[in-house]
């Protein structure tokens, strides 16, 4: 084994998953610790305890670097992370690297958890292609890496397919906006969609087989997944038409819970498209599952040290 390790952690609602590996050797190591104290502090000694862990299987010293992907828009000039984390209400206004001990001497990278979903993605496909990653979960999140790059946009903000506007004064959103795709397509989106109109008291504790289950009797719920899965289908393709990506490649949760057909999007996709953009862009389901972001934190960490 190469001594020259990185570690990778992917910040989730309920959990932070974390391993460690290089480009050249994968992920070596993988897995996923429950966040039980949902304060910075409580985050804080989380991410120690694991590099105690770490310390205790390769000795830290081997690690050369560390990314982190987390939820949250991250501004390109501060470093800080904007806006609501409706899971992680504490964590805003923050630079993650404050997650990790300064005295470790280590550099810390830092990105937004699709944009890292669709890095560790794309490091597994041909270098020279523009791969789009969507997660389908509580809510929706994007990434685009062109030539092995995350796209930001000018400051940061760029590719949050999920709070596009789809329905003119629509549903509210997290975000505060009404309409967003978010709001019809995620999860949590649909799960509010059947507390407020179906009368479905206890919809907001439903996980994803909650809600096909229920969806199984009550027609209007299953139009509510129908609609969402047309609304991203259009979404994509006015995401195509404006990057003319190589691949789009579909990863969640709810991607991998079944939530959508991916056939489906798929003609929804070419249905909305011009002629000319039809079979430019191949739609897949993502490869990694739920590792993929902590291989893109890996890869980021490498990539801004070597």
């Amino acid at each position: 084994m190469d001594n020259n390790l990185y570690l990778g952690f992917d910040i989730g609602a309920s959990s932070v998953k974390w391993g460690y590996g290089s480009c050249q050797q994968g992920l070596l190591c993988f897995e996923s610790v429950t966040i039980s104290d949902k304060t910075l502090a409580g985050l804080q000694n989380l991410f120690t305890q694991i590099i105690n862990v770490v310390d205790s299987k390769i000795g830290v010293n081997n690690v050369k670097g560390i990314g982190i992907g987390t939820p949250g828009t991250i501004e390109r000039k501060t470093g800080k992370l904007l806006g609501v984390n409706p899971n992680l209400q504490f964590w805003t206004g923050l630079s993650p690297a404050i997650l990790v001990d300064p005295g470790l001497n280590i550099p810390v990278s830092y990105d937004n958890d699709a944009n890292l979903m669709c890095l560790g993605e794309a490091s597994l496909l041909a270098d020279d292609l523009d791969v789009v990653g969507i997660t389908i979960g509580s809510g929706i999140g994007s990434g685009y890496v062109r030539s092995k790059e995350v796209f930001h946009g000018s400051h940061g903000f760029a590719m949050e397919l999920g709070h596009i506007t789809v329905v003119e004064e629509g549903e509210p959103c997290n975000c505060g906006r009404k309409g967003c795709l978010e709001a019809y397509a995620s999860i949590e989106g649909i799960k509010s969609r059947a507390k407020r109109h179906l009368n479905y008291d206890h919809a907001l504790a439903w996980n994803l087989q909650g809600i096909l289950l229920h969806a199984q009797a009550d027609q209007r719920l299953q139009s509510y997944i129908q609609e969402g899965e047309r609304l991203l289908g259009k979404s994509l393709a006015n995401l195509c038409i404006v990057l003319d990506p190589d691949v789009i490649l579909l990863g969640g949760g709810g991607a991998e819970g079944g939530l959508y057909c991916p056939q489906r999007i798929d003609a929804i996709l070419s249905e909305n498209l011009p002629g000319i953009n039809r079979s430019k862009t191949s739609l897949r389901s993502a490869a990694l599952g739920n590792k993929a972001g902590v291989l893109g934190a890996i890869v980021l960490a490498e990539r801004k040290i070597v």
